[in-house]
């Protein structure tokens, strides 16, 4: 095969991977925007359940939850 040969084999090549690249960011992009929407929605929530905990309870202290501590 010639040098022009080799060039435009490789050519055929890279062209498609850096097509299937693209879509592949396009979609990582999206996912990611997904995820941190799913996040803050997550983040909400556990703030008002933090916050119905504290209501409940009697004396009105935060309740906190530690590490378990091994015996």
């Amino acid at each position: 095969m010639s040098f022009g040969g080799h060039i435009l084999s490789g050519l055929r090549i890279t062209v498609p991977i850096e097509e299937r690249t693209k879509i592949l960011d396009e979609t990582l992009k999206g996912l990611k925007a997904k995820v941190a929407v799913g996040l803050a929605d997550h983040e909400k929530r556990l703030v008002r359940l933090e916050t119905m905990v504290e209501i409940a309870r009697p004396d009105g202290a935060a309740l906190r939850i530690g590490r378990d501590t091994p015996s």
